[in-house]
């Protein structure tokens, strides 16, 4: 029979891929007996091998022979990828023979090599048994060896059992015994395995033996499953290397292999995608040729006879997922044990496709670095002496690349010290070009938007936190959350674990590099400017442009710089000024300046020339203590955000008056003692007045009767958590108000007034002291969220139920026993929380409130339901746990949920659940019997409640 060589690599055999040799010295090592085949089928085949290039070892009289194989015969077999055992009528009569035999499978467990037997007129049942001829060599050899063989004659017996069940070629029925032909397929054969095998790998692999390992833990050999694995980094920290390396040790465990190199590159070719298949259809079926019309085509072509059986693919720099699907990678395709590692700089690519493991390799470290370096710079394993500083030095500013340690280790090679010296100067402002290149490509595959967002993080950015960044950015009218994600996903930054933004080195100084080469000599032409020689210069010859978008210009303490007065003139699109210790009088057009999270600011600076300033943000300045009185010259100012300012204790006179302020937010300023009174009117367009967890006197600080009555604009006012007892009577003049938050203030009573406020749409009075609401609550005709809980509420007014626009009612933990009659009225109500109240019964009006789709009852006293409350067609969410139900009504639950009842301490506990809001409920409340109704629900919690009849 013809048989063709398939996988070697049984399901028991997992050896692992670190202990094959790095190099294999031998293409083939050959064993035969001479006697049988030495001047016929043999030496035609070692002909035909080394004429094809093939380096072969064979058995012959070269060694001395005895009695037991040599040390040299025993080395070459290991140092051989590839064993081809010729079995003759007279192989088994050579101990010689059978002891080579015994260290080539010995060689394919530990060291996976591939073996390949021959059965020269010999059938392959014979020498699975040992029938035949076999018989009579092995009585000889037990005759002989009947003392001190140690087992040898066993080692024998099992090694030509293993070799005899492995695929091969059985001579006479080949091509109809024709031995050219046979050996023809043997070279293919042998081509095909070695061709596949040999890809290059860097010659100082320095660190991978550790990189694998990880990977090898990952690919799980062992496992029949289909694994998909990523290789996940930045450009030059040697994914590919890693995944050519694993190619190498494991590619012959599978029935078919293919290393796709340079995906992304070669699909943007024309018919790139093609291509890619076609090379993939040819690794994996053996050179067949395969003429693919199109990219679709291929895909179906690929699942239909490339991927049904165990294959190892690398598919190397892959950017987009359209090459994926090209590719027809789906893990349903795959044969069982089949093995995917895909390299990528994108990892959102990687999540797509659902891969089972992501391996990020992490950057060589200091050592691993030096050696690398060192192989290239001094062709040796470490730093010659007095070059270790500098060479420091290369290896701090490579960050731990493989790729930027090779490439500067030979550019330095042969160089004299003050030659290292003049090139690592050079370097820190003007990258190599090889590594830029390299790392370039990442940044080319962005959207210009995104091109514009690593631009920005590259020169301003890296190292800031990423909160501060991204408000700076969308302040700017920048989409910077999505666009710092695209980034991350990129590899090109990451968070620190402070939340900074962290960015390579080197990917640093290529972003800067692309921003230099846009004008080299001429700062003032470039988009931004972040280097303080050049932005000084630009400053003092006021040659900057249109161009410049952004400028930054940091100094260790206070400077005054000598600006052109008309320095900004032509800067008509700077968006992005940022000054550190600069005295500079000329910002007349500035109207944004944000100094949040300046931990260091404990006082403002001079605002006196900022007259067009609309948006001052200070928040987060944990240090600030004073504000300068130049502040009331904003006339022009917006927004003033001071929130989290916690050490500020005063602020200027009439800050809060300054007549264009719409938003001014002092939440946390916890040290803040009061707001100075001033005469005058507060500014008539603040509409929002945030100072939450500030003020800690016990009055109504600094709004007189006179400033409370000026804020007609206001809609928001936030004092939550202030320490106040009481409001004062003026409040209700706030005619425009819409959010007012009183939450955990001591505020028992609300004065009359209060009940004028006609667009009131939400109060939050939550843990106030409010032990009853006053009847007047129904003159805020505009209610539609009010937050009671916390309060010991007894009982709720009637007039509670004319508020006919409320959507949410919040009466958590209040100690109410009833609810008014009325509570149906309540229409438009859409949330209802009656939480850890005394309620022992509900009335039937609750039924009427149709718009309801949120009821909490749990911890309550409840003992029934309201018969109709089936009526509730829009709940979804019913909590009733803790309650004391006597009877449960009927629930229909939606579509593919379910209920469970189960028993715990001798009462019914029953319970449904949903995973999410988007299931479909069923479309009307059914009703039952005469005139009973199915309660319908996509959540239903009655855990822990004493049923005594359940529904």
């Amino acid at each position: 029979m013809e048989t063709t060589w398939t996988n070697e690599a049984s399901s028991s055999f997992s050896s692992s891929s670190s202990s094959i040799p790095e190099q294999f010295k031998y293409d083939v090592f050959l064993s035969f007996n001479g006697v049988d085949t030495r001047n016929n089928f043999t030496s035609h085949l070692l002909a035909a091998l080394e004429t094809h290039g093939f380096h072969t070892f064979r058995d012959d009289t070269k060694l001395n022979r005895g009695e037991y194989i040599g040390y040299e015969l025993l080395k070459a077999i290991e140092e051989s990828r590839i064993s081809l055992v010729v079995l003759s009528k007279n192989y088994a009569t050579s101990r010689w023979c059978l002891d080579e035999l015994v260290k080539i499978m010995e060689c394919r467990k530990t060291v996976q090599q591939i073996v390949l037997p021959i059965f020269y007129n010999v059938e392959p049942s014979d020498v699975r048994v040992q029938k035949g001829s076999l018989v009579e060599a092995f009585a000889k050899h037990e005759e002989c060896l009947k003392e001190g063989s140690d087992g040898r004659v066993d080692k024998w017996r099992e090694a030509l059992t293993e070799v005899a069940n492995l695929s091969g070629w059985d001579v006479p029925k080949v091509a109809n015994g024709d031995e050219a032909k046979l050996i023809q397929k043997i070279v293919e054969e042998v081509g095909n395995i070695l061709d596949i095998a040999r890809i290059n790998v860097a010659d100082h692999q320095v660190g991978l033996e550790s990189r694998l390992q990880k990977l090898d833990v990952l690919l799980n050999m062992e496992s029949s499953n289909v694994c998909i694995v990523g290789i996940w980094g930045i450009g030059g920290i040697g994914k590919t290397t890693i995944a050519t390396k694993e190619y190498n040790l494991i590619q012959h465990m599978f029935e078919g292999s293919s290393f796709l190199a340079n995906v992304g590159e070669t699909s943007k070719q024309p018919n790139g995608l093609v291509s890619l298949q076609e090379q993939l259809l040819s690794d994996i079926c053996r050179n067949r040729t395969h003429n693919v019309r199109n990219s679709y085509q291929g895909i179906e072509v690929i699942k239909r006879r490339a991927f049904c059986r165990k294959v190892l693919l690398v598919l190397d720099d892959v950017d987009n997922v359209q090459q994926l699907k090209a590719l027809a990678i789906d893990r349903d395709s795959f044969g069982s044990g089949s093995r995917v590692i895909i390299t990528t700089r994108d990892i959102s690519l990687l999540n797509l496709l659902k891969v089972d493991e992501i391996y990020a390799p992490k950057p060589l470290n200091r050592s691993e670095s030096l050696e690398l370096l060192s192989w290239h710079a001094f062709k040796e394993d470490h730093p010659k002496d007095n070059y270790l500083d500098l060479s420091d030095e290369v290896v701090a500013y490579a960050g731990g690349l493989p790729l930027a340690l090779e490439v500067l280790g030979s550019l330095l090679y042969g160089k004299s010290i003050p030659e290292w010296k003049s090139a690592i100067a050079k370097l820190k402002k003007i990258p190599h070009f090889d590594i830029q290149a390299k790392l370039k490509i990442s940044f080319d595959s962005l959207s210009d938007e995104v091109k514009e967002l690593f631009l920005d993080t590259a020169c301003f950015f890296a190292g800031t936190y990423g909160n501060s960044t991204i408000k700076i950015l969308e302040g700017c009218n920048f989409f910077a959350a999505i666009g710092i994600r695209v980034l991350a996903d990129r590899c090109l930054i990451k968070y620190g674990p402070c939340n900074e933004l962290l960015m390579h080195d080197l990917l640093r100084d290529m972003g800067r590099e692309i921003v230099r080469q846009e004008s080299i000599k001429e700062p003032g032409r470039r988009s931004r400017l972040w280097y303080k020689e050049d932005a000084l210069e630009v400053l003092r010859d006021g040659t900057g442009t249109e161009a410049v978008e952004g400028l930054f210009l940091n100094f260790a303490e206070p400077n005054d710089i000598q600006v052109n007065p008309r320095a900004f003139e032509k800067m008509n699109r700077l968006w992005l000024l940022h000054l550190d210790y600069v005295n500079l009088k000329v910002l007349v057009k500035l109207k944004f300046l944000y100094l949040s999270h300046c931990y260091y600011l404990t006082r403002t600076p001079d605002f006196s020339g900022l007259i067009n300033l609309e948006e001052l943000l200070l928040n987060d300045c944990v240090r600030l203590v004073e504000v300068d009185k130049s502040i009331r010259c904003l006339n022009k100012l917006v927004l003033l955000d001071m929130k989290n300012c916690k050490n500020l204790e005063k602020l200027p006179s009439g800050v809060w008056m300054l007549k264009s302020l719409e938003c001014f937010d002092l939440s946390g300023c916890c040290k803040l003692e009061k707001l100075d009174r001033v005469k005058g009117s507060p500014s008539k367009s603040l509409s929002s007045f945030l100072f939450s967890w500030t003020l800690r006197t016990k009055r109504m600080v600094g709004l007189s009767p006179a400033s409370v009555q000026g804020l007609s604009c206001l809609t928001q006012l936030s004092i939550a958590d202030c320490n106040l007892s009481h409001l004062p009577s003026e409040i209700g003049s706030l005619i425009s108000l819409e959010m007012l938050d009183l939450c955990r203030n001591n505020i028992p009573t609300l004065p009359e007034s209060f009940f004028n406020l006609a667009s009131l749409k939400e109060l939050y009075m939550n843990y106030c002291g409010v032990a009853q609401l006053p009847g007047q609550i129904e003159r805020l005709v505009s209610l539609e969220f009010l937050g009671l809980g916390g309060n010991n509420l007894i009982s709720l007014p009637d007039t509670l139920c004319n508020l006919t626009c409320l959507t949410t009612l919040d009466l958590y933990d209040c100690n109410v026993s009833h609810l008014p009659d009325g509570i149906g009225k309540l229409v438009s109500l859409v949330y209802l929380n009656l939480a850890q109240n005394g309620l022992r019964t509900l009335p039937d009006s609750l039924c009427n409130l149709t718009s309801l789709e949120f009821l909490y009852l749990n911890d309550c006293n409840v003992t029934h339901l309201p018969s109709e409350i089936g009526r509730l067609t829009s709940l979804e969410t019913l909590d009733l746990g803790g309650t004391r139900l006597l009877a449960m009504p009927d629930i229909v639950l939606p579509k593919g949920r379910r209920s469970t009842r189960g028993t715990r301490t001798g009462a019914h506990h029953c319970t449904g659940g949903v995973q999410g809001r988007n299931t479909e409920r069923e479309a009307v409340a059914k009703p039952r019997g005469e005139g009973g109704f199915r309660l319908q629900a996509r959540y239903v919690k009655v855990a822990m409640c004493l049923i005594e009849h359940g529904g």
